[in-house]
């Protein structure tokens, strides 16, 4: 077995064991395409290796050249949704930004309860899983540091986020929001909690340094791109203005503030508010080298702020249109106490604000 096998199959036991919990004679459904079939056999061996019950199931033909889009409301396939619901653990390792557990249940709900990582229907980014050099120490203490922040955040009232950039803005916590969320279903190196804003729970600049996301209603070219054949990161900042929740001023590159533009009013209820605030816990490179490459978001040591149209029915964190804005290295403080300094998380204040209470 050569470095790389051994690497794929110890990521792959850590995936399983220690982020999905897996125990012996317990099943495991393996959602899996053309592109992602020999790292979801990889997972199915190491599964039977531990005494599991693995089923892959292959949707290739629902990809096609167009990567599932003509398939944007997959037809209900009841084989597919019944190896879901009966499964002990889920793995997708189909690409997420066309396909999720909302597009196979028939149920919009389904992908935002997933990313809470409760239910153990998980997202897998399988890319470059062969070379991923883990630190299962950090990666479980990012879980843990995740699940605090939360608690944190919850007891909270306000949190004030800056860089060196410029962004400055402050945003409701406590019980305030519609929603704090631990957003830890993407395994196993992504984390992050969600604050889902109520109206007027934003206020403040967004300097976007990083990219914008390329999901979730997003027009057919990203807002600020940062893919390979189409990084615009070099342009100067995007810069966003909100009042009360509201995007009132913005500036920056001229062919990026006219995408945002025809974005954001292409259609009616205007996609103008804060719809979200991603405080991202994760401190893994390998994140940024081989997840997201769609549109190099989510990326480690940020902060995002989507905008949308504020319009959470049937969802807990996405909006009906919904995109996600990086900046870098943000220091946060809440309530006046400092808990992230340039995008690395205090875990001793975390921990401080948010253990568990006897």
């Amino acid at each position: 077995m050569n470095t790389q096998d051994e690497r794929l199959q110890h990521n792959a036991l850590f995936l399983l064991c220690k982020i999905a919990g897996a125990k012996r004679g317990e099943t495991v459904a393996i959602i899996q395409d053309d592109t992602t079939k020999d790292y979801a056999r990889a997972l199915a061996e190491c599964a039977l290796s531990m005494g599991l019950r693995p089923l892959q199931i292959d949707i290739s033909p629902y990809a096609g050249e167009t990567r599932y889009t003509a398939y944007s409301n997959m037809p209900l396939i009841n084989p597919l949704r019944a190896a879901i619901e009966a499964a002990d653990i889920c793995l997708m390792t189909t690409e997420q930004k066309n396909t999720d557990f909302s597009l196979f249940l028939h149920d919009p709900d389904a992908c935002d309860i997933s990313l809470l990582g409760e239910n153990r229907r998980y997202t897998v980014d399988v890319t470059g899983m062969e070379h991923w050099e883990i630190d299962e120490e950090e990666l479980l203490q990012m879980r843990q540091r995740t699940r605090r922040l939360v608690n944190a955040l919850k007891r909270g009232r306000r949190i004030h986020v800056t860089t060196a950039l410029g962004t400055d803005f402050a945003a409701d916590v406590g019980t305030k929001p519609h929603g704090i969320y631990p957003v830890l279903g993407i395994v196993p190196l992504y984390g992050e909690v969600a604050v889902v804003p109520s109206a007027g729970g934003v206020t403040g600049k967004l300097v976007v340094d990083g990219a914008s996301q390329f999901a979730y209603g997003s027009s057919p070219y990203p807002i600020r791109p940062h893919f390979p054949g189409g990084d615009e990161l070099e342009r100067p900042p995007l810069l966003i203005e909100l009042q009360a929740g509201k995007v009132v001023r913005y500036d920056g590159d001229a062919a990026q503030v006219e995408r945002l533009r025809q974005w954001m009013y292409e259609a009616e209820p205007y996609a103008d508010m804060a719809d979200e605030v991603g405080l991202v816990t994760t401190r893994s490179l390998d994140n940024d080298r081989y997840h997201w490459l769609i549109d190099g978001t989510h990326q480690s040591r940020c902060v995002h702020v989507a905008l949308g149209n504020a319009n959470h029915t049937n969802t807990l964190i996405h909006g009906k249109k919904h995109i996600d804005f990086d900046m870098h290295a943000p220091t946060i403080t809440l309530d006046g106490l400092l808990i992230c300094q340039d995008g690395i998380y205090l875990d001793d204040a975390v921990e401080r604000l948010g253990a568990e209470k006897p």
